[in-house]
């Protein structure tokens, strides 16, 4: 399998057909990266929170247009904001996990990784007071033995994209666009109504407003003819894409 590097000096095809041949031959390790729908629907999914401020603001954004979405939370975040966690929850989007914190399961063993999605699944559906069955590695860094892991726990991974990169500052209309220039039938697009950055590598806080760049991403897929729904909403309106998505 090419390294991210390796990767890097291909042409947007040829990516494609060795993601393809990829996909085909480790299939049974798939983890869900869209589906394959005749509806133009994309899946909404927000990570990292929640957050005071900007996952109330993303709630309103997505309230105004009746876009629903799935939001994949940290566990520490979840138990110190429940009543942020009960808000989504109300709003009828759906929650996943993406960790008791924000750590690479990567640099775990296998046993830890299993212990520590275990016991966030049990806290966060605690907190939610709904069932949790869909996971986001954080970072996206997952490789075999952590995907085994989290599947043995009970959960289904979940990747993405089309990415708007809102980790890196920029006008609202300018990160929506982002996702909004390679958007397709049945992908996943990754946002975040949170922020949290690497231990040890402070990232600088991007100044835009997450509301308004939920805002403008919503209004461009209005005009694209698409809809947004969460990562259940998407897959039961088609068959699940599943892509072999290993990274350190």
């Amino acid at each position: 399998m090419l390294t991210r590097t390796a990767a890097a000096r291909l042409s947007p095809d040829a990516r494609r057909r060795v993601r393809r041949a990829a996909d085909a031959a480790l299939g049974p390790l798939g983890s869900v990266r869209g589906a394959d729908t005749p509806r133009r629907w994309v899946a909404l999914t927000f990570d990292d929170g929640p957050e005071p401020g900007s996952t109330e603001a993303v709630l309103g954004a997505l309230a105004a247009t009746g876009a629903t979405a799935t939001f994949f939370q940290l566990v520490e975040r979840a138990e110190r904001y429940p009543g942020l966690v009960g808000e989504v929850v109300a709003a009828g989007h759906e929650i996943g996990l993406h960790g008791i914190d924000h750590r690479r399961l990567t640099e775990l063993p296998s046993s830890t990784v299993h212990r520590l999605v275990v016991d966030g699944k049990r806290r966060l559906e605690d907190v939610a007071g709904v069932p949790i069955t869909l996971f986001r590695p954080a970072y996206g860094s997952q490789t075999v033995r952590t995907l085994l892991a989290v599947r043995s726990a009970g959960l289904r991974v979940v990747v993405w994209g089309p990415s708007a990169e809102d980790w890196r500052d920029g006008s609202p209309e300018e990160v929506a666009g982002r996702a909004l220039s390679s958007i397709c039938p049945g992908d996943v697009v990754l946002l975040h109504d949170g922020f949290e950055t690497p231990p040890g590598d402070p990232l600088p806080r991007p100044t835009f407003d997450r509301g308004q760049v939920c805002r403008s991403l919503l209004a461009g897929l209005t005009e694209r003819g698409y809809a947004g729904t969460s990562v259940t909403g998407l897959l039961t309106a088609g068959r699940p894409r599943t892509t072999a998505w290993f990274r350190p």
